[in-house]
């Protein structure tokens, strides 16, 4: 079960009107003259002022730490979040360096075999030519003899 919390504010009120009230009830009871009441209300109800405006500064004072409080939280925990940004940042940026510099790596790896494949195939391209050509050229010349 929850147990349910009260404010220093709404306490501080409670016991107040409180007390008002059972001050009232004790001067209407109490047997004394008119005068005499109406002036003990008059005390009592300065009494019971003062302890509320009292009451109201520490309430504001203690609100106003809190406030305080907080504000140093959020200030605090945006100070980490900004560095543990930066840091993720920076490690974003670090891994994609690497991985940049090994897909040029790779990159220039298949350029170098796609060139020495072409360059192969144009050496094998030029010896079958000159082999064609030295049959053509033979072949011909078995021709010319038996003419």
């Amino acid at each position: 079960m929850t147990e349910k919390r009260f404010s220093t504010g709404t306490v501080a009120f409670s016991f107040l009107l409180g007390g008002i009230v059972g001050a009232g009830i004790a001067l209407l009871l109490a047997p004394a003259s008119g005068k005499e009441t109406r002036e003990r209300l008059r005390e009592v109800t300065g009494e019971f002022k003062g302890k509320a405006y009292e009451l109201t500064d520490e309430a504001r004072e203690a609100l106003a730490a809190r406030a305080e409080e907080a504000r140093l939280r959020a200030t605090r925990l945006t100070e980490e979040f900004k560095g543990k940004a930066s840091q993720i940042k920076e490690e974003a940026q670090s891994k994609a360096s690497e991985v940049l510099e090994k897909a040029k790596g790779t990159v220039e790896e298949k350029k170098s075999a796609v060139i020495s494949a072409f360059e192969a195939g144009k050496e094998a391209m030029e010896r079958e030519k000159e082999r064609l050509l030295a049959k053509l050229k033979r072949e011909e010349e078995e021709q010319e003899e038996l003419t």
